[in-house]
């Protein structure tokens, strides 16, 4: 098995088409086929479905293709990590997020790294928790950081607890719910949120019910933080928000704290990494300078002894490198 065969199946499979994997690999339709033909050979099994319509993957060819990924991308990361120690602080970090962890602790942590990593490339990625899983299992993104209500989301991945955010009601100053006083007023509301919709809607039950209401109609799921932001200035709806949040410039103009409401529940923030994945040595510098911000954010930190020892870790061998 050779790594050029898992590079024609990786492509082949993201193109759907001989033709277009060969283009993206600067090879000829006959190298790329071959590369199939000789993997299929070696494994004795048939990967791929050939039709005129395109090239499509068996079930053996799907589950093939996940450990080829994860080979692909992580001769990638080595290729540049060397290049990074050859060319002195060059190199690329791909980094998921949820949206959580880009209105709190990354952007002083990017301010830190790129001022001793000017010329690494950095990627950040907005993706759902079920999709950070995901990306980081086929190796395409170094680390990640997600939140959710618990590590039970992250299972299947090494999960370190950094940091616990308070949470908070909120509206539009200018919108008609600025002047609610009571739970009543809020009953035909918009509930906007971004976390799991099942722990939300449940949230939401026991505090209605509590109060002998009928839980809102309308609780909306938003993705998108540039969205759910103005949604949250420009509509009459309900959103949460970290402290830090509400505090940044622009949003403590334009929303309004439901004092009146309790705290809904608490969003913890995690880094997430593959159980195998070895990182490189600019990635494991950009996961040092997001730890002391944790500290510094004025949230309620969970340190473990791995969180600590990771810390060492890390700036010893950034130090040496």
């Amino acid at each position: 098995m050779k790594l050029h065969q898992l590079r024609a199946l990786v492509a082949v499979a993201s193109s759907g088409s001989i033709h277009e994997a060969a283009r993206a690999l600067h090879l000829t339709q006959p190298a790329v086929t071959r590369a199939l033909r000789d993997l299929e050979d070696e494994l004795g099994l048939m990967l791929v479905l050939r039709s005129s319509s395109g090239v499509t993957l068996t079930e053996e060819g799907r589950a093939m293709l996940r450990r080829a990924e994860l080979v692909v991308n992580e001769v990638a990361r080595t290729e540049e990590e060397m290049s990074w120690l050859r060319d002195n602080r060059k190199g690329r970090v791909a980094i998921g997020v949820t949206p959580l962890a880009g209105i709190t602790v990354l952007p002083r942590a990017y301010n830190r790294f790129r001022q001793a990593m000017p010329d690494v490339q950095l990627e950040f990625a907005e993706f759902s928790p079920s999709q950070l899983v995901e990306q980081l299992k086929n190796g395409a993104l170094d680390f990640a950081l997600g939140s959710g209500m618990d590590a039970r989301e992250f299972a299947s991945l090494r999960c370190v607890h950094v940091a616990t955010f308070p949470m908070w009601f909120a509206v539009s100053r200018r919108g008609q719910l600025a002047g609610a006083t009571s739970l009543a007023d809020l009953q035909d509301a918009e509930w906007l949120h971004t976390g799991p919709s099942t722990e939300f809607h449940a949230f939401l039950e026991d505090l209605f019910g509590r109060a002998g209401l009928p839980v809102p109609r309308r609780v909306t799921r938003c993705a998108s933080q540039t969205l759910f932001y103005s949604l949250a200035v420009n509509s009459n709806v309900v959103t949460s928000w970290t402290h830090l949040a509400l505090r940044s410039e622009g949003a403590s103009d334009e929303l309004k704290t439901l004092d009146l409401l309790e705290q809904p529940p608490a969003r913890k923030l995690f880094l997430l990494y593959r159980e195998s994945a070895i990182l490189t040595a600019s990635a494991e510098y950009f996961v040092h300078c997001i730890e002391p911000h944790c500290r510094t954010s004025g949230v309620r930190q969970a340190h473990s002894y791995e969180v600590i020892r990771l810390r060492g870790l890390l700036l010893h061998n950034f130090e040496r490198a």
